[in-house]
């Protein structure tokens, strides 16, 4: 279940549309074929165009593919998926395509790591103090994954990384319903706020995606139907106005 009332308020400035007006691509976990020499492929500008859409492409260290949505003028966020020395992984989120920029700059490209380029050579830790005096977003995404993406069992710092984010990523399009499940667990365990993905990659998961989050929207708002009719009829608070 994709935890709409739980995403922060941070990312609300990026958007002007309604959030009950009609279906919205949301998505906070979204890659682009930057390793192939390809930004933003064709098949994503055309599956976006007709749907008012909010993303953020979160490329491994890298972020040409986030520049080239702000370009364009993609309803993007600008953001990365940091991948640290030690193998954890942080989404990180920013105001402006311009300070990702100068974070990317100053601490990911000139800390690639020698020898295993999708990584730098600093750990969590590291980004985790620098990051913190910066205006920005942090979220640990698939957090119960699989292999050496399973945090839980594989980082024995885990529970320091998550006292120090702002929401865990408690749905990913690309893991099983009960690691899902588990992430939430966590979240609510830590009063944190969360954020959800594709994790895509190719156009399938991507339509994929997009009808589950469509069925969820749905379910979500229906849910919140029952729970906020008018005052008259069952003598409540005032009905849900999106916010």
């Amino acid at each position: 279940m994709i935890e709409f009332d739980k995403l922060s308020g941070f990312f609300s400035s990026f958007y002007t549309f309604k959030p009950r007006e009609r279906f919205i691509y949301l998505d906070f976990h979204l890659h682009t074929t930057v390793s192939e020499g390809i930004t933003i492929s064709p098949s994503l500008l055309s599956f976006l165009s007709d749907k008012p859409h909010l993303i953020s492409i979160t490329d491994h260290n890298d972020i040409r593919g986030a520049a080239a949505a702000c370009e364009i003028g993609m309803s993007n966020i600008p953001g990365i998926e940091l991948v640290c020395k030690d193998g954890f992984e942080l989404l990180v989120y920013f105001k402006t395509m311009q300070e990702l920029e100068a974070f990317y700059t100053q601490e990911v490209e000139r800390n690639t790591h020698c020898y295993l380029v999708a990584r730098t050579n600093k750990d969590i830790g590291y980004y985790l103090d620098l990051l913190s005096e910066r205006d920005c977003y942090l979220s640990i995404p698939h957090i119960n994954g699989l292999a050496e993406k399973n945090f839980v069992k594989s980082v024995p710092y885990v529970k320091n990384v998550i006292n120090r984010v702002d929401a865990i990523e408690t749905y990913n399009h690309a893991l099983p319903k009960n690691r899902n499940v588990n992430a939430q667990i966590i979240r609510r365990s830590y009063q944190l706020e969360a954020t959800f993905g594709s994790s895509a990659l190719i156009n399938r998961d991507l339509l994929s995606f997009c009808r589950y989050l469509d069925q969820e929207e749905k379910r979500h708002h229906r849910l919140l139907d029952s729970f906020y009719r008018s005052p008259l009829e069952y003598g409540l608070a005032q009905p849900w106005t999106g916010q």
